[in-house]
């Protein structure tokens, strides 16, 4: 098993000292399987299912006795991880769409208070759905998603200017852009202080970041537990607002503050997962279908939550 793995140091302050929080639930076979939200669904409402779907398989995971950062460790290969993210479908875009929209513009709100200059890039933009509304907005803006499919509906749907390629690829200029976002994105990135050090390099002198992930010190973390639905297999680093605040200093920045916005979720989203906790989905799942009156209904109902309820959502400056 150990040649489909990459053990790492804590991806924040380097040190190999941690103590086991629990272990993995991951057989062998498990790994030479490039699965995990079922993405790769046929039609939309097979999306929504594996979109939704609590974690079901995850690796070890550890605490650094230095910085406290909660990471996975062993990992899997980022060669691995990386064919999952190029080839996961988009299934779920239509489902989630008007609640994203909604949510994206109260991100782009909290941009606009604390952004000077317009030239925007959001890394892991996945359907563009923030990207939208911030050009919309009046950002100049560019976009980098690792996702072919989710890369190509934030195109042909907003007319978006996308790199379909890992960040790690990209040599943007040296103090380039104005802000740089990074929306759940560093709980999927094995080496996060290495992006967040090459954003620093990327952003213009008082130039802005914005980075959310999860939060593994929230409430429905402390709650859930192992059933927490952010606990996946390719969620390889857990931040609380503390650990992410300490990752941005790491990475040069100044300035760092906690922040909140509005989040929307669609009652059909909601009453999905309520289901998936009860087991109960499986019986149930014909009345949500999108296409369905009543699955249509639901998917317009939205309800208003703030984003420090289940994520760290934190800023810092060049």
């Amino acid at each position: 098993m150990d040649s489909l793995l990459e053990y790492r140091n804590c991806p924040n302050c380097g040190q190999n000292d941690f103590e086991v929080l629990f272990e993995s639930n991951m057989k062998t076979d498990d790994f030479n399987v490039l699965f995990d939200y079922r993405m790769e669904g046929h039609d939309s409402q097979e999306g929504v299912e594996g979109y939704l779907v609590p974690g079901k398989e995850w690796g070890r995971h550890v605490k650094c006795k230095n910085c406290h950062l909660i990471y996975m460790n062993p990992m899997e290969k980022v060669s691995q991880t990386n064919e999952y993210y190029f080839k996961a479908k988009n299934t779920h875009a239509p489902t989630i769409r008007e609640s994203y929209l909604k949510t994206a513009e109260s991100q782009v709100r909290l941009i606009q208070k604390y952004a000077i200059g317009t030239n925007l890039l959001d890394i892991g933009c996945a359907q563009g759905f923030f990207l939208y509304n911030a050009s919309k907005a009046g950002y100049t803006t560019k976009g980098i998603e690792i996702s072919q499919d989710a890369a190509e509906y934030a195109i042909m749907e907003f007319g978006l200017d996308i790199e379909a390629k890992p960040f790690e690829e990209l040599r943007f200029p040296e103090n380039h852009f104005d802000v740089v976002t990074l929306w759940q994105v560093l709980e999927h990135v094995p080496y996060p202080l290495t992006v967040l050090k090459e954003v620093h390099r990327i952003l213009k002198p008082g130039g802005l970041l914005v980075a959310s992930t999860p939060d593994i010190a929230g409430i429905p973390a402390k709650i859930l537990r192992k059933r927490w639905w952010d606990i996946k297999r390719l969620h390889i680093n857990q931040f609380s607002t503390k650990t992410l605040t300490d990752i941005l200093q790491n990475g040069g920045f100044k300035n760092i503050s906690s922040v909140s916005y509005r989040g929307f979720v669609s009652l059909s989203i909601l009453l999905t997962m309520m289901l998936k906790y009860l087991d109960a989905y499986e019986r149930l799942k014909a009345l949500f279908n999108p296409d369905s009156i009543l699955g249509k209904t639901l998917n317009k109902i939205m309800l208003i939550y703030p984003s420090r309820l289940n994520h760290c959502v934190v800023l810092g400056f060049k």
